[in-house]
């Protein structure tokens, strides 16, 4: 027997134990002989059901994902496309005057990039503050790093703007 097979001789041993009628003080019956069968029945169920923990409609075995899933009562998908959509990540790239100077894959790490910089060519670096403007969450979409100095607030033309990078080549965005 499979895990889901031991799973459902548990619930018809169960049914089954109810239709009995049991004695009254007369010690153990056929109930209680069938709900100690039960018992081991769920308890190997549970046992198969532990060994595939982390399977997903994905894994090699989706037969045995699937019988869980009409087991447990839910209605499963039919089996996925073995081939899923390729993966888009973001970069962040740091720049000044679109010279680039870095591409980190967190935002925090390409400013700052850009703020050591413009402090490492700042006449006085003490004297200045630093804030961003823009959104570069936004993929396309730079934010610019300014900058206060003397309380008058200044462009730098420091930029971080996020990317998209694909994890392969798909040739009907091409066209």
């Amino acid at each position: 027997m499979n895990g889901p097979e031991h799973f459902r001789e548990a619930e018809r041993l169960v049914a089954e134990s109810y239709t009995i009628l049991r004695p009254h003080d007369e010690g153990p019956c056929e109930a209680d002989r069938l709900l100690a069968a039960a018992q081991v029945h769920a308890t190997l169920a549970l046992v198969a059901a532990t060994a595939l923990r982390g399977e997903t409609p994905y894994s090699d075995s989706f037969g045995t994902y699937h019988s869980w899933q009409t087991v447990a009562g839910f209605e499963s998908a039919a089996q996925p496309e073995t081939e899923a959509a390729p993966v888009v990540a973001s970069v962040f790239k740091a720049a000044w005057t679109g010279t680039p100077l870095g591409t980190y894959t967190n935002l925090a790490a390409a400013q700052t990039h850009c703020m050591a910089d413009a402090t490492n060519n700042a006449e006085n670096p003490d004297a200045i503050a630093f804030e961003w403007s823009g959104d570069a969450h936004e993929p396309g979409d730079p934010c610019e790093l300014l900058l206060t100095v003397n309380g008058v607030q200044d462009t730098t033309d420091y930029t971080v703007t996020r990317v998209e990078v694909d994890a392969e080549y798909d040739p009907e965005a091409d066209s």
